[in-house]
Order: C-alpha cells, then structure tokens, then sequence
C-alpha cells in the first residue's frame, strides 16, 4: 500500500532533526528509530540529502556541516592580528620534541606556519585532521605528520565522524592545541556535535590542552559543550583578564595565559 505524502514528509523532517541532533547516525540506528526498512531509510537519506540538510556518508549520514559551517576561507579572515599574537604564545608550548595534536581551527593553523621557523626538527610528531595544516607541515625536515582517517568536509578542509575519534584511541599527546567557537562562564563550546565530541575524545588522550580563542569568541555560547573551566586546561587568548571577569570566567592564573 502507497504511503500518503503528507505521512512520508513528516518521517522525512524527523529523520532531518534525529540527524542534526545526533550528528551522525548509521542506517541501522535510523531504522529503529523511524521503524522503517533499510530500503525507506535509503529512500529517505536520499532525499533529505537532496534538499542539502545532511551529508551522507558510508552507512550513514552526518548533519550538515558544509552547509551551516563557517567555510575555511571565511574563518581565515577573522581576527588575523589576534591569531598571529595567541599562536605566536602557543608556540612557546609546543615541546621540542614528542607527539603533539593540532586542531583543524584557523588560529592553530597559525601555529603551524610559526612552527616551521624550528625547523629541522628533532623526534617531534604532530597529528592532525585537518588538510590545510598537513599541508602547511608535510615534508618539514625531521617532523613526523599524521593525518586522522574520516570523511572530508570540503568547506572546512578537515577530515571528521566516528572513523576519526575511533583512530584517537592509538595515540597519546603531550599537549593538543584546540580551537573553539565560543567561551563563556561554562567553558568551550562549538556548533556541531561531531566536532565537540571528537574534540572531547583529543582531550583524553592529551596530558596538556590548550584552547586558543580570540575575544571575538568571549561571551558567545554555541550549541554544544566540548569543555568546562573546571578541567585542567589553558586558555590562550588575547582577551584581557578585566574582559574575562565581566564574562564570568574565572581561571586560575596558572590557566590564563595572556597572548602579548
């Protein structure tokens, strides 16, 4: 029996929200949930993609990212002058040598151009999941660069998804350099769950994190929660301890450093 339109459209626009919410979400988790066969659950991704609301991806589908994101070109034009000063402190962290992360965000990307003034290296490895910063770093002499598995998301040049955060587990860091969307009295937060969860899973597996955000960032809080302050973290940030206290955000001195 033909189902009526008005019935599949409104499976449709849950199957678009269950996405958003969720982030990824394999065809078999759609099943269960919309209580449909694998063949609608196809049927339906296919159209859903089509309006461009998701990403679909091998058994599943992602929220959409290329679409509601910042593209890579419109985050590299912000705030330059503060991102060339946090990553200018940011480098003084960076060991001499070990196993470092560096996030997919335009102020790390900073960092990684400040980074090749070093070279040749001496046993330092960087991961990361971003392409433009492998390409900033690939072929400087004594480094050794990973690129973490995923799928590409062209308006941000990075590679993401469940592949990604499972590849996480095979490293441990001595420090990780995040970047974020927002910060405000709770801690860090960005727009896309996928991106704060694999986020999450770079701060478990790192001894040291620091999250390098600009001011235009302070006071502003996106969807979903990556960290709170009360984590043994540091904020690298050309915000002023005055601007922070009328944010709310009350760090330990230890865990300001100011990017001057």
């Amino acid at each position: 029996m033909r189902v009526p339109l008005h019935i599949v459209e409104k499976r449709r626009e849950q199957l678009r929200q269950l996405i958003r919410t969720d982030g990824f979400l394999p065809i078999a988790e759609i099943c269960r949930r919309l209580e449909v066969s694998e063949a609608t659950a196809r049927r339906d991704l296919v159209a859903v993609a089509a309006s461009g609301h998701i990403t679909r991806t091998r058994g599943g589908a992602l929220a959409d990212y290329n679409t509601t994101f910042a593209s890579h070109g419109q985050r590299a034009h912000r705030a330059r002058t503060a991102k060339t000063r946090i990553a200018a402190a940011a480098l003084a962290r960076i060991p001499a040598s070990g196993t470092v992360f560096l996030d997919a965000g335009t102020t790390v990307q900073a960092i990684a151009r400040l980074l090749l003034g070093r070279q040749p290296f001496t046993k330092l490895t960087v991961v990361t999941n971003s392409l433009p910063l492998a390409t900033i770093l690939g072929g400087a002499p004594g480094l050794e660069l990973h690129v973490l598995g995923g799928m590409f998301l062209h308006r941000q040049a990075i590679l993401l998804g469940p592949q990604s955060t499972r590849t996480l587990t095979a490293w441990k860091f001595d420090a990780a350099f995040l970047g974020g969307e927002g910060m405000d009295a709770q801690g860090v937060t960005n727009s896309h769950a996928n991106i704060a969860a694999f986020q999450q899973a770079v701060l478990r597996r790192a001894a040291k994190a620091y999250f390098c955000l600009d001011a235009t960032k302070l006071g502003r809080a996106t969807p979903h929660r990556v960290v709170g302050w009360d984590r043994s973290i540091h904020l690298i940030t050309d915000a002023t301890p005055a601007a922070l206290a009328r944010a709310s955000i009350a760090l330990p001195l230890t865990h300001y450093i100011p990017a001057k």
